[in-house]
């Protein structure tokens, strides 16, 4: 099912996340804006505290995260040929490995739209993402 920004009526390709917002639907980033809050940095017992909440409030079994055990404060290290590797989901393992650049709450309800809807830049995995914000920006 095509995904259609909810104000300009654009298409938008889900694969084209960076271009997108995910905010109880799925926005095109002319139309709608991230609430700050979900934007900033946050510590690793932060984020595997809300990962803990978020997974109860949407039935999931919980998730382990991790951090990059080798995080170097150069952030070249995450840079991967015109944009940052923020963090990564392993589905067999039900595993978040987020990288310091995406320890924020855009990027722990990204990867985590990718275990719960079992899928990778689908529309499925836009709308499971836009209602993960939306859940998490009305309990901040």
């Amino acid at each position: 099912m095509p995904v259609y920004c909810p104000r300009c009526a654009l298409l938008l390709d889900p694969a084209r996340h960076a271009d997108l917002v995910f905010d109880g639907q799925v926005w095109c980033n002319r139309c709608h804006n991230y609430d700050e809050r979900l934007l900033e940095g946050r510590s690793f017992s932060d984020l595997k505290a809300w990962a803990e909440q978020i997974c109860q409030a949407f039935g999931q079994e919980p998730v382990h995260l991790d951090c990059d055990p080798a995080y170097l404060p150069d952030p070249r290290k995450y840079w991967q040929g015109g944009t940052f590797l923020l963090a990564e989901a392993d589905q067999a393992h039900r595993t978040i490995m987020l990288h310091p650049p995406g320890q924020r709450l855009t990027t722990l309800c990204h990867e985590l739209a990718h275990l719960f809807s079992g899928q990778d830049h689908t529309e499925y995995w836009a709308l499971t993402f836009a209602a993960l914000i939306a859940w998490v920006k009305a309990q901040l």
